[in-house]
């Protein structure tokens, strides 16, 4: 939960919506406005700190004014964020104790990603007169519990504190009981049904056309050939008895019925066997795709001309190639796509940093130009180290290859890739190294690079 407190003096201007926040000078209302824009346009959290940094480094650096800039995620303890310039101090509260941010000091401005953080605050010196002297009240940060509480927009106030814990969320309030008012249920009309109509008989069916019966090839061959025209007419053969017991054996004397077994196309050498046998199988014609070679599938002239089954002219795709078919397109859409490796620099705190930016390394790292507007992010190691320069070592990454410069550094950098011994770098000089490799910036810093 987010809380601010009111500032009376009207120096400073704070706006936030959901996970991220900003703090600036009230001097210029225009530059507000558009920081505000850009803080809502954006999408994600980490679009709308790079939207807002554009914005306030539109002038450049010497423009800039002093600012804090936070994003953080919806994960309780979250990950925050922090961009601090000017006189601006963060305190962020982890597991290990409270963490200062501040940007007294710095050129450019300080950028730090904290974890496990459950509650911060963010306070700006007010802009004071002479009739109106800083108190030691107007240093301290926001009490915890105090203040206004802040969803979206933007205020005048110089001191704020977030609440990632849950702790200052406000308890719910009791709801009254409302009254119930009986609910008087009215009689029903009683619905009588309609008198039915009356039955009639259904129209009576047509009679059953007799099927005849199908002629076999042993009744096609008895069938006698056309006598010439100048022929006497042949007299009529006598019509054959009925059955005396009223069937109809007597017409079936020519006929030979035959079951669908004995029908099936078998090998000359079964063709004695009384036993069944199961029919044919049709080989698939050449446009199989997954046939081997496709000219076992050729037929002779004489297997076109009446030795197929049916009305198989080889050439006919059968519907078991259709599925095969289809499910090796299903096989070829199913195969997902290369995914490009994520690279990343580890820090010796254990932090990976994602190489999705530039990022400059050094003692504390300053950028005086900007170039294809990206803003190279910047890590502060070393502290009071004197082997570590203020801007010693840039990494940027070009296709899937890191490449690691060294700016000019005091005492130089050493790259140790894996299985080799270390070189020095040479300053200013671009250099593509290899996941694995090791950069030393002396005393005992070291970074690694990495891939997920």
């Amino acid at each position: 939960m987010l809380s601010y407190d009111d500032d009376n003096r009207g120096g400073w201007l704070a706006a936030a919506t959901g996970d991220r926040l900003v703090l600036l000078p009230a001097a210029d209302s225009a530059a507000g406005a558009r920081v505000w824009a850009s803080l809502v346009g954006a999408g994600s959290s980490e679009q709308g700190a790079r939207a807002v940094l554009d914005e306030l480094t539109a002038g450049g650096l010497s423009k800039t004014p002093p600012f804090a800039l936070l994003t953080w995620d919806d994960s309780v303890p979250a990950t925050v964020r922090v961009f601090v310039r000017g006189e601006v101090e963060v305190v962020l509260t982890t597991a290990d104790g409270d963490l200062s941010i501040g940007g007294l000091g710095i050129s450019t401005w300080v950028e730090r990603s904290v974890a496990d953080v459950t509650a911060l605050s963010v306070t700006a010196v007010p802009v004071v007169s002479d009739a109106d002297p800083i108190g030691t009240d107007d240093l301290a940060a926001l009490p915890l519990g105090a203040g206004l509480p802040l969803r979206a927009g933007m205020v005048r106030t110089r001191r704020l504190r977030l609440a990632v814990d849950g702790a200052s969320a406000a308890s719910p309030t009791r709801a009254e009981p409302t009254r119930v008012e009986p609910v008087r249920v009215q009689p029903t009309a009683q619905i009588v049904p309609p008198p039915a109509a009356p039955k009639t008989a259904p129209p009576p069916l047509p009679p059953a056309r007799p099927i005849a019966e199908p002629a076999s090839e042993q009744t096609i061959s008895d069938i006698p050939a056309a006598e010439p025209a100048n022929a006497p007419p042949a007299e009529p053969a006598p019509e054959p008895d009925a059955d005396p017991a009223g069937g109809y054996d007597h017409l079936f004397g020519a006929t030979v019925m035959r079951g669908v077994e004995q029908a099936a196309v078998r090998p000359e050498a079964e063709a004695d066997d009384d036993e069944p046998v199961a029919p044919a199988v049709v080989a698939p014609s050449d446009t199989d795709p997954d046939d081997d070679d496709p000219d076992d599938d050729e037929l002779d002239g004489d297997e076109l001309d009446g030795d197929l089954p049916g009305d198989h002219d080889g050439h006919t795709v059968m519907s078991g190639d259709i599925q095969r078919m289809r499910a090796s397109r299903r096989r070829i859409a199913a195969e997902p796509a290369a995914v490009a490796p994520r690279l990343y620099l580890l820090l010796p705190s254990g932090v990976r940093e994602p190489l999705s930016q530039p990022i400059r390394v050094g003692r504390a790292p300053s950028v005086s130009k900007i170039s294809g507007g990206l803003v190279p992010k910047l890590v502060s190691l070393g502290g009071a180290d004197q082997d570590v320069s203020r801007n010693h070592v840039h990494f940027t990454v070009e296709g899937d290859t890191v490449v690691v410069t060294d700016l000019h550094s005091r005492n130089g950098t050493l790259v140790v890739l894996p299985g080799k011994p270390a070189q020095k770098l040479r300053q200013g000089e671009p250099t593509a190294v290899i996941v694995g490799t090791v950069i030393d910036l002396g005393s005992g810093i070291t970074l690694t690079v990495g891939q997920e």
